[in-house]
């Protein structure tokens, strides 16, 4: 059988969304957790329980680090200690007992996570209902046998009574029944309860603990304020190293704190305390409200950055199929073909900007493995289309009269145009006997659910790929190229990996995963110059972090990348350095610290395919070129809203070699 840990969560589990207990209050899960561990323990006969207290029976480690930890615990901890107690301490490691049981789910089969850290059932199990529980047998799924437990006479297996006492204890029928049917299974719960003879002092503490203190309105905590002038210091705090300013502020003032920049009021989330939080707890915020106007503009209901909830779940499981490892692998050589296409028209040693060069290439790529069109002659409108319409919209930088200038205005229209044109060229009878890709899958899902998928959100819909690759690929390449300038040592090492990934030809996915220091190269970028400082979300259930309450509606932004620049996770954080990211040293790998594609439901879809395709770039670059910064002593300058990019003073020449 599975660990009670284990079982709680695929109980937890919510079927259409992936999440893990959506909704569920965080320290009763931990708390769930916490019991679940003991019952095991003393289903081990390590522990026994009385009213008055916890006795440890046998101090052999089990052997399974989801028990031992806590085993170990009770046997170098205080002596007669009563069940509330163990409780309690077991459930400051509820995040850790959460992430091992989900790993090993995953591990096993039962469970596949997907790139926003959702889990849903592995094929194998969804259509049985079946998962292997670790020794070569099969056991039903939990909720059926739960169920069946319920709502009939069956008698129950003594697993499923314990479980049954732990779901009931911390209210978790609440999440799974309606009201009509906890009403007509609570005689049969009270039932199976009276069989529990293993965990009943255990189910009592479980229920002393699982409403916490709630503060009077006297105690309730103030959120703080960003001291000083309001409208100047911070305005010039966000306008300078937005990076500085948010650690500045999280140093004084904690995990939470509010801000005002001239008109806009806000509440700041951010550290580890932050990304953790928001990890778990996807149904707490939502993007809607970003999007609102921009939607408005193009004349569309929303878009997969706009969803949120189970239709946003939807449409990511349907576009992440465009985003397949099978996919990138068929345009690999297409997308190699481009770069060195626009490298052949470089000009030889004149400065050319950093970003809009990588730009060109980018857009052409992220088209033809999306859409499988040469979009050459439209570059320059998604180019002035895509970056305008962010600028407006998510952070009102540009005013509305920008967009009704000429150039802009035909940079939509041409833009309109390309969207219609790729749509008629994937009508199914034009796309016989092609390779599917992200706009056959759209354009079936219009098809297969109109209501889902309306015809008025299609043509924005067909160029996301752009919308949500673009900045993120050519930036990312961009502060990869200046930091590789910067380093001449590391540059050199890089041009040897690229050298030899090419002596063997066009190389493939793999080949490009397998370039270490290129990696690592990659992976520093991304945390000494984080696309997303801040991310914008309206709060949609009120919630309790940190001691403080976030109110339902609030305008949040969660620093999420602030760890990135702390150097209690990464030591001299000012420095570039690609050993962090070592077997050795690994400090990527601690939790919460480095999120270089975002946390939660809305995590970047594509990033397998933005790896990809910036080490295919930088290779290629530093194959067939000598790129020189120009001037070598530039120092990089930032724009920061609404992603962090390279201003267009950010400049190389290029000599071939």
């Amino acid at each position: 059988m599975l660990r009670f840990a284990e079982e709680i969560l695929l109980l937890l589990r919510d079927e259409d969304s992936g999440d893990i207990a959506p909704n569920y209050p965080p320290h009763l899960l931990d708390i769930v957790l916490a019991g679940a561990v003991l019952m095991d323990l003393a289903l081990e006969d390590r522990i026994d329980t009385d009213i008055l207290q916890l006795i440890l029976v046998d101090s052999t480690p089990v052997g399974d680090d989801l028990l031992d930890p806590t085993l170990a615990d009770i046997a170098e901890g205080p002596l007669n200690r009563d069940a509330g107690f163990w409780l309690t301490h077991t459930a400051r490691r509820g995040n850790e007992i959460r992430e091992k049981a989900l790993a090993r789910l995953v591990e096993r089969g039962i469970l596949e996570i997907e790139a926003d850290g959702l889990f849903f059932f592995s094929r194998n199990v969804s259509r049985s209902r079946r998962y292997p529980t670790g020794d070569g047998t099969t056991v039903e799924e939990v909720r059926l046998r739960i169920m069946r437990v319920l709502f009939s006479d069956d008698i129950p297996d003594p697993h499923d009574i314990v479980i049954i006492c732990l779901a009931d204890a911390c209210g978790i029928w609440e999440r799974i029944l309606s009201i009509d049917e906890q009403a007509e299974v609570a005689e049969r719960i009270e039932l199976v309860q009276k069989m529990d003879l293993i965990g009943q002092s255990l189910t009592r503490a479980i229920r002393e603990l699982e409403q916490p203190d709630a503060p009077t309105p006297d105690e309730k905590k103030q959120i703080p304020r960003v001291s000083g002038l309001a409208f100047i210091a911070n305005a010039m705090g966000i306008k300078g190293n937005l990076n500085t300013f948010l650690l500045k502020q999280y140093r004084a003032l904690g995990p939470v704190f509010r801000v005002q920049a001239l008109n806009r009021r806000f509440i700041v989330l951010a550290g580890t305390e932050a990304n953790q939080f928001v990890a778990r707890n996807n149904a707490l915020f939502r993007t809607r409200e970003n999007w609102l106007s921009f939607h408005a503009d193009v004349g569309a209901t929303r878009t997969v950055n706009s969803m949120d909830g189970p239709e946003h779940i939807r449409m990511r499981r349907e576009q992440a199929k465009a985003y397949s490892r099978k996919l990138i692998e068929n345009r690999l050589a297409e997308a190699l073909y481009i770069v060195q296409q626009d490298i052949s028209s470089w000009p030889q040693n004149k400065p050319m900007p950093v970003q809009h060069t990588f730009q060109r290439i980018v857009t052409r790529q992220l088209a033809m493995m999306a859409t499988s069109t040469d979009v050459k002659d439209y570059v320059d409108d998604i180019i002035a289309f895509f970056p305008a319409m962010l600028d407006r919209h998510l952070v009102s930088r540009l005013p509305k009269a920008m967009m009704y200038m000429p150039n802009f205005r035909r940079a939509r229209r041409r833009v309109e145009e390309l969207g219609q044109k790729i749509i008629e060229e994937h009508q199914p009878e034009r796309r016989f006997g092609q390779p599917t890709d992200y706009i056959d899958e759209l354009l079936a899902l219009h098809r297969a659910d109109p209501y889902f998928m309306p015809e008025t959100d299609l043509w924005i819909s067909v160029l996301g790929p752009f919308l949500a690759g673009l900045d993120t690929v050519t930036n990312i390449t961009a502060f990869m190229l200046y930091e590789l300038l910067k380093h001449p040592d590391l540059l050199e090492r890089v041009t040897a990996e690229a050298d030899a990934l090419f002596a063997g030809g066009i190389p493939t996915v793999k080949d490009l995963r397998e370039l270490d220091v290129l990696h690592r190269a990659a992976m520093e970028t991304m945390r000494r110059h984080s696309l997303t400082p801040m991310i914008q979300r309206t709060v949609s259930n009120s919630f309790e972090f940190e001691g403080y309450t976030i109110p339902s509606g609030a305008r949040i932004f969660l620093a999420l990348s602030l760890p990135h620049n702390m150097s209690e996770y990464f030591p001299d954080p000012q420095r570039f350095d690609i050993d962090r990211y070592t077997r050795e040293r690994a400090e990527h790998r601690q939790r919460g610290a480095y999120v270089p594609f975002g946390l939660g439901a809305h995590i970047c879809l594509g990033s397998s395919l933005a790896e990809v395709l910036i080490a295919l770039n930088i290779a290629t670059i530093l194959r067939e070129t000598n790129p020189i910064l120009h001037p070598p002593d530039y120092k990089l300058k930032i724009k920061w809203l609404p992603v962090a990019q390279p201003k267009k003073s950010l400049k190389f020449k290029m000599v071939r070699r």
